[in-house]
């Protein structure tokens, strides 16, 4: 029995018009593919056409975990999603299939039973609310599904950011039945009976928490810090400027011209740079890059630079507090990070103790700043404490292995034949094209392998190695040709050529035992 571990990713999107939209895939985790060979499309939805509340992304639920039971048996079902039995007047032909394996009889005659197993929830905060109707999340006033953090009080994230405390005595259990009911409300989400569900297996995805989080407030805070006053208008040297120039606009494009050196120095690539720093960023009480400016990888990619500067700024500013621990939060960051980076699914004991420390030190570091300057630009929000669970309580697992980089490839892909649709048909005609291409993509692939095997047939028969004459002949017998093979030229070996017509009417060379012009 071979059980393949799957995992559901769910995630909104706009489309024509500014539409929202819900879109949810699943696929397997066994190894790392492309994006088109691991997720597989499950539904489209329009926000607009829902049902008021959740009852209609629960019913398309429903549908989603019938199918997961059927994957850990291992056999077709008896049932509907419904309860329904299969019969002569409902689905005769799944009733016929009912208790016989999935998976079909190999060519050697072999029947391996394949199953399944869900093992994760990955999306964004958005969904998970959605997907599990948690009353605990970020809009509310306890912020956290997994423990009882609040916004204020005793309890607020801002005031535990340590591997021990007191929030660390109120994690939840690993289900949401029984004591631990408080995490969802009524009506409960379907995604709650999947087999061998638990709510951490349901984690926050460090994309969205860390670079598209965190990340959109801390660097532009840092970069106004550092952007500071002119050389001329500056009192201190913590309150220079790191680039010339006497107003922002020139300030900000000599910043970009020493983030593009250090991007080709440091050979990151041109997808993952950001294009230019614009004076948008360090304006305002409370700056914030959008994913307009700057994408999750962008950002991702610009960190080490702006903690080498905010560093290089800490040593000459003597003993200025701000720039201290501005320094510790960002390197501390750039640390967590590297840790993560081109590490396997599993961290060691090592690696997950450092990833701990750099998690806690950084953000313990951004909230005395935000304590210091409460009127900005730096902030705290509950992304802060959702990057401390996913340092701390992911149990060794690497958090860059499950985050949703290929998840939000794979939408951008959907997003491209969604609105090369019509607007009114777009979800229907949406999953209709893409069963298409996967059909005609798994035809291809499997035209390709037998290709192959029929090529490694006659490269290494079984009787010894074989003349030309011998080997062309067999390619005949195997296209389904009657006629001998063709004569070889002398002492090459080479089968003779034909003359064939072209598209065109264009005389064109085929091969002997080669597939016919179309």
């Amino acid at each position: 029995m071979h059980r393949v571990p799957l995992g559901i990713h769910g995630d909104g999107g706009q489309m024509h018009g500014g539409e929202k939209i819900t879109a949810v895939s699943w696929g397997g985790l066994v190894r790392k593919n492309s994006t088109a060979d691991s997720r597989l499309l499950f539904l489209i939805l329009k926000d607009s056409k829902m049902v008021a509340g959740t009852t209609t992304l629960y019913k398309a639920f429903e549908v989603l975990v019938w199918s997961m039971a059927a994957l850990v048996t291992g056999t077709h079902p008896a049932h509907d999603h419904e309860g329904r039995l299969f019969g002569p007047d409902h689905h005769p032909d799944r009733a016929e299939r009912a208790g016989s394996p999935l998976a079909p009889v190999t060519p050697q005659g072999q029947r391996r039973v394949l199953c399944g197993a869900w093992t994760e929830l990955r999306g964004d905060w958005l969904f998970l609310r959605d997907a599990l109707g948690l009353k605990h999340h970020y809009g509310a006033r306890n912020t956290c599904h997994l423990c009882e953090a609040t916004k204020d009080g005793p309890l607020a994230y801002g005031d535990h950011f340590g591997i021990e405390g007191a929030l660390r005595q109120t994690l939840v259990g690993p289900f949401c039945t029984g004591p631990n009911a408080w995490a969802t409300k009524a009506p409960v989400s379907p995604l709650t009976k999947l087999p061998g569900f638990s709510i951490w297996r349901c984690m926050f995805d460090i994309m969205h928490t860390l670079e598209l989080g965190i990340l959109q407030r801390v660097i532009p805070a840092a970069l106004q810090g550092l952007m500071g006053l002119p050389a001329g208008k500056a009192r201190t040297a913590a309150e220079a400027s790191v680039w010339p120039g006497r107003s922002r606009l020139a300030r900000c494009q000599a910043a970009t011209k020493a983030y593009q050196d250090w991007a080709r120095s440091t050979s990151v690539p041109h997808s993952s740079r950001v294009k230019r720093v614009t004076p948008r960023w360090v304006k305002g009480q409370f700056p914030d890059i959008s994913q307009e400016h700057a994408k999750a990888a962008a950002l991702r990619a610009m960190l080490p630079w702006v903690a080498q500067l905010a560093a290089a700024r800490s040593a000459s500013a003597g003993n200025c507090t701000v720039a201290r621990l501005r320094a510790r939060c960002l390197l501390e960051m750039a640390a967590l990070d590297g840790v993560y980076s081109r590490q396997p699914r599993f961290l060691t004991a090592e690696q997950e103790k450092r990833a701990k420390e750099h998690c806690t030190a950084a953000l313990q570091a951004l909230a005395e700043l935000a304590k210091l300057h409460p009127d900005g630009p730096w902030c705290l929000r509950p992304k802060c404490h959702a990057l401390l669970h996913i340092a701390l309580d992911s149990a060794m697992q690497n958090p860059r292995s499950t985050h949703c980089y290929q998840d939000e490839d794979f939408i951008g892909r959907t997003k491209r034949t969604y609105i090369a649709c019509h607007g009114a048909t777009a979800p229907m005609r949406t999953l209709q094209r893409y069963c298409m291409g996967t059909s005609l993509m798994l035809a291809a692939r499997e035209e390709l392998l037998q290709g192959k095997r029929k090529a490694k047939a006659l490269q290494q028969p079984s009787g010894g190695p074989l003349r030309g004459a011998q080997r062309a002949a067999m390619a005949c017998s195997a296209s389904g040709s009657d006629e001998e093979g063709p004569a070889t030229q002398r002492g090459r070996g080479r089968p003779r050529t034909a003359r064939a017509k072209g598209p065109r009417g264009r005389p064109r060379t085929v091969r002997a035992g080669a597939a016919a012009p179309r």
